[in-house]
């Protein structure tokens, strides 16, 4: 029987799928266009926290186990790296339960909840592999032991004024940005990572950086070895829930399609971060089995007076899972030695609980997660996602955060950035209009309770958004965005009382992708935005266009990314944000405001395990002679940065 459904399956496949289409495709060129199509889903960058190094973290391990073995599939790897439902899934490991491990791609068609543009999205994404041996030997792990190092290099070319020494404040470093990085790894089970960072401007190995970088980061984990799901010394972060009490978030919220409401619970990840906030220092480890979960930790929160110990424990079935969170944060005076940065975890201290759910019942998903801290406030998250029918797909997430609710180190969905009381109903869906098209939309209705940024009083605001994308043809792509937003903001400059007004924001993006050839890739863009205040007589607006061209080519195995790019905007507040590649582990959103032209040229090389990147940008304003001001000002009207990278595997 089972012969017979992988026939019909691969038969049925192979007329539905174009062969050209499986090209093996190089693992950083797929991490740098998933990123990127995260980036188009994503509503709004008003504030560039919001593109945390937490990404390019997820992106790194999906670039370590670019393939994962469907036979071995986790259930983390499963929803975060592949992307797929828990329904899906659920069929997956049902279906090897009952007819035993797959061997063909193709037997997906076999499995309930697995379409065509599955197969296609999966199979350069996967591989089908026998199960491994569950305790492979000392040397088998030896074998199979990875390495990566990579040195970075990067300058602004033009003088800044913190350089000039003859000012009485100036910086007493180098304009050189330098960073490194060292990965070790065996098979995911055993590891060792270290970063450093020297920011421009900061001495280096002299002064008061006679240890080199300002700052280092590094852990020593174990991952799934027997009855140790991991443990971790050194720098780590946390992601338990739908992170109302422990979490970091990732490029996911409001205009991110149906499943990007959710929050997945990662548990403990070390890191080697380059980023010098938002991660313990300390220790971690997590113990269970199949269906049973527990973890603790303690250590100090990087960039803030506060140590902090907690735990979590959690359950597993196939259709259902349930878990209880908690953290205690002590708190620490500035001058505080190490010895009194730890007694402070034994002192009254700042806490918070949680519970959290997940349920699949039939093809829909119900989570959410209910917390408390020790004043008593609550926090509550609830959300659903129904597949309506094969073609639309919909989900619905209400939260209330109660005033006086604070969660030091919680990133759960919402609408304003850190602490305050806020209420909301998000609804979210995705419609299949045709073999081409389909189409996202997103409603977001909230309350704030409390004041937030650039917002003095209590309001209440509507996001709204449409995403179109056609598939003109299998290397041709056409995306339409719109986005809307009517939010009260502070509009009076007074400096003792700042006057609300009601301010309304329309945002189209335009974008044609077109690969003409297999070594050319093209990116055509055009964004504006339109701006104006209750108070306004005429609208604010700002426009970007940029074109980009994408070679590649395998012998020499080099690549080449261009783009040059027009923007004009009446103020600041009509910047506009696009996506810019960048060399490896590095992120760059381009912000994009006044009057101007900018370009960037990246160069990639590789030569058997050895990769070298070099990159170089420019702004030129159109509308001033000088940029900046206090240490970074530029007498000049253009700002040039160069980036050198060296990256070596073995």
């Amino acid at each position: 029987m089972k012969n017979k459904i992988i026939l019909w399956s691969m038969m049925g496949v192979a007329v539905l799928i174009p062969t050209d289409g499986f090209a093996q495709q190089d693992s950083i060129r797929l991490m740098e266009s998933t990123v990127e199509s995260w980036m188009l889903q994503m509503d709004d960058l008003e504030n560039e926290e919001n593109v945390s190094e937490e990404t390019l973290e997820l992106m790194d391990e999906l670039q370590k186990d670019l393939r994962p073995n469907l036979n071995d599939l986790s259930y983390e790897v499963a929803i975060t790296r592949l992307q797929l439902s828990d329904y899906q899934y659920y069929q997956l490991q049902l279906y090897i339960e009952n007819y035993g491990q797959l061997y063909s791609i193709y037997e997906l068609a076999a499995i309930d909840g697995f379409t065509d543009d599955d197969m296609r999205r999966l199979f350069d994404m996967v591989v089908i592999l026998p199960p491994p041996k569950l305790r492979p030997s000392f040397r088998q792990l030896m074998k199979s032991s990875k390495s990566v190092l990579w040195l970075r290099y990067g300058q602004v070319v033009e003088r800044q004024a913190g350089y000039d020494t003859s000012r009485a404040n100036h910086y007493d470093g180098s304009p050189a940005h330098l960073q490194f990085r060292y990965d070790f790894n065996i098979r995911q089970h055993f590891g060792f990572r270290i970063a450093g960072e020297k920011d421009a401007g900061e001495a280096f190995f002299r002064g008061e950086q006679k240890q080199g970088f300002d700052h280092y980061s590094g852990s020593l984990y174990v991952k799934n070895i027997r009855w140790l799901k991991s443990a971790v010394v050194g720098d780590y972060r946390l992601n338990f829930g739908q992170g109302l009490v422990l979490g970091s978030s990732m490029m996911t919220g409001k205009g991110g399609g149906v499943s990007a409401i959710r929050r997945f619970s990662e548990g403990i990840r070390p890191v080697a971060t380059t980023n010098e906030s938002e991660f313990f220092r300390g220790g971690a480890f997590s113990l269970g089995n199949t269906h049973w979960s527990g973890s603790g930790f303690a250590g100090a929160v990087t960039e803030s007076n506060h140590t902090a110990f907690g735990g979590a424990l959690s359950y597993r079935q196939a259709r259902f899972s349930f878990g209880g969170q908690f953290a205690c944060f002590g708190e620490f005076a500035d001058s505080a030695t190490s010895k009194e940065k730890w007694q402070s975890l034994f002192q009254p201290c700042q806490w918070n609980a949680s519970l959290s759910y997940q349920a699949l019942a039939g093809k829909a998903l119900f989570f959410g997660e209910v917390a408390l801290n020790e004043k008593g406030k609550p926090a509550l998250l609830q959300a659903a996602l129904f597949p309506v029918t094969p073609v639309f797909q919909v989900a619905a997430l209400t939260r209330y955060y109660a005033t006086g609710y604070q969660s030091p180190m919680g990133s759960g969905f919402r609408a304003a950035s850190g602490d305050g009381g806020e209420f909301g109903f998000y609804l979210t869906g995705h419609l299949v209009l045709s073999r081409k098209m389909e189409a996202d939309l997103f409603c977001d209705y909230y309350r704030l309770k409390w004041l937030t940024y650039r917002t003095d009083a209590p309001v209440q605001g509507t996001d709204a958004g449409l995403l179109l994308t056609c598939h003109l043809t299998r290397k041709s792509t056409l995306c339409l965005r719109y986005q809307w937003r009517r939010r009260p903001k502070n509009e009076s400059e007074d400096l003792y009382m700042h006057r609300l007004a009601e301010q309304c924001r329309h945002r189209l993006r335009v974008q044609w992708s077109n690969a003409p050839w297999p070594f050319l890739n093209t990116k055509t863009e055009i964004s504006m935005v339109f701006n104006k205040g209750s108070d306004q007589k005429r609208w604010n607006k700002g426009i970007l266009m940029y074109q980009d061209l994408a070679f590649s080519f395998r012998k020499p195995q080099l690549s080449l990314h261009f783009r040059v790019a027009y923007f004009d905007t009446d103020s600041y507040e009509e910047r506009l944000y696009a996506y810019e590649n960048d060399v490896y582990y590095a992120f760059t959103i381009g912000s994009y405001y006044y009057q101007g032209v900018r370009a960037y040229l990246m160069l990639r090389y590789k030569i058997q395990n050895f990769s070298v990147w070099l990159r170089v940008s420019r702004t030129h304003y159109l509308d001033r002679h000088d940029i900046s001001s206090g240490l970074s000002y530029i007498d000049k009207p253009h700002k040039t940065e160069i980036k050198v990278q060296g990256m070596y595997r073995f």
